[in-house]
């Protein structure tokens, strides 16, 4: 059994970080936070690399798996890449794919991207449309009109939806069968955001290596300290410790494993306690400049905090894994609404 990424794999995401690199630099994120939208020029070269609809039939522009997903998606992290890839390529897709196919050929609704809520709380406005994930059904909501809400990370443009509105919204799949398709998107959105914390906590770590390699005191890098060293060793180890897990999730997804539910939650819980500690170092080796607009850093920290909660807090996921392995759990998890959203 082969574990290691194929040569198609690794080809996959060095021209993924190719792409990002040239088109999603930091002025190009900055410049999102104003618009609150993905540029356009970003989200159809994603498209042209066929990243958007990879998990949909190879016909329909697809034909990949998680494997390639979740690699992809840590060089989308590294970018700090706005809009909503996560919901987009890895809610969205598959599910219109599996339950609603003629969607994923409707310009109107694909085009700017879409988003995806498991209540009335959307992030990425600027998407156009949400498909609001119920316990047996999936609905469509045109986001037109909704006004946004303040956010951490104003890339991340986050609004509220009336009840009226989600009711009126048309019905896209429904009954008992629907269900495990959401289970399903639910956990790869989880994986996947896992791969995005940690390419946001891998080039958070390389921008603080680089102003500490610079910044001096007393005539010496501060890089230099041993105090420093720590830190930032602490949360590479974070994120190297984090990675294979990851991927091993992806693998149990792409394979069809009966164990892919809890060891995404795995993955999520490592991605979030390396993200958290890489975000901590970083800003405590950049002082309080790491704060400012002006610092490229600002923008992975904004990210990382945002992202902690999206798709299942630490706790939640924590708390799953000990049910999978038949731990008694003594406090009852919060709301399903509540803790997968963020």
């Amino acid at each position: 059994m082969r574990f290691a990424p194929t040569e198609e794999q690794i080809a996959f995401a060095e021209a993924t970080r190719s792409f990002v690199s040239r088109e999603c630099r930091p002025d190009v994120v900055r410049a999102a936070w104003t618009t609150g939208r993905t540029p356009a020029a970003l989200w159809d070269g994603l498209d042209g690399l066929g990243l958007l609809t990879l998990l949909a039939p190879e016909e329909l522009g697809g034909g990949g798996s998680e494997l390639e997903l979740t690699s992809a998606f840590e060089e989308l992290g590294r970018a700090a890449v706005p809009g909503p890839v996560v919901e987009h390529a890895a809610v969205a897709v598959p599910l219109l794919a599996a339950l609603a196919p003629d969607r994923l050929a409707d310009s109107a609704v694909m085009s700017g991207g879409l988003t995806a809520t498991v209540s009335d709380v959307v992030p990425h406005l600027g998407a156009g449309h949400a498909l609001v994930l119920e316990p047996d059904r999936i609905r469509l909501v045109d986001l037109d009109g909704i006004e946004p809400r303040e956010s951490m990370d104003s890339s991340r443009v986050v609004g509220r939806l009336d009840r009226s509105r989600i009711d009126a919204a048309a019905v896209l799949a429904q009954g008992p069968g629907v269900t495990a398709h959401i289970a399903l998107a639910e956990d790869r959105a989880a994986l996947t955001t896992a791969s995005f914390l940690l390419g946001l906590s891998a080039r958070a770590i390389e921008i603080t290596v680089e102003y500490t390699s610079s910044r001096k005191q007393f005539g010496t890098p501060i890089g230099t300290f041993q105090a420093v060293k720590h830190h930032l060793a602490n949360a590479h180890i974070a994120v190297e410790m984090a990675r294979p897990v990851a991927e091993a999730a992806a693998w149990s997804m792409a394979t069809g494993a009966d164990d892919s539910r809890r060891v995404c939650s795995m993955a999520k819980v490592m991605a979030n306690k390396a993200a958290r500690t890489t975000a901590k170092a970083a800003l405590q080796c950049h002082g309080a400049i790491g704060y400012t607009m002006e610092a490229d850093l600002h923008l992975y920290l904004m990210r990382i905090w945002s992202l902690l909660n999206a798709w299942g807090t630490t706790e939640f996921h924590s708390d799953r894994v000990f049910d999978a392995l038949g731990e008694v759990v003594t406090d009852a998890n919060p709301s399903r609404q509540a803790i997968l959203v963020g």
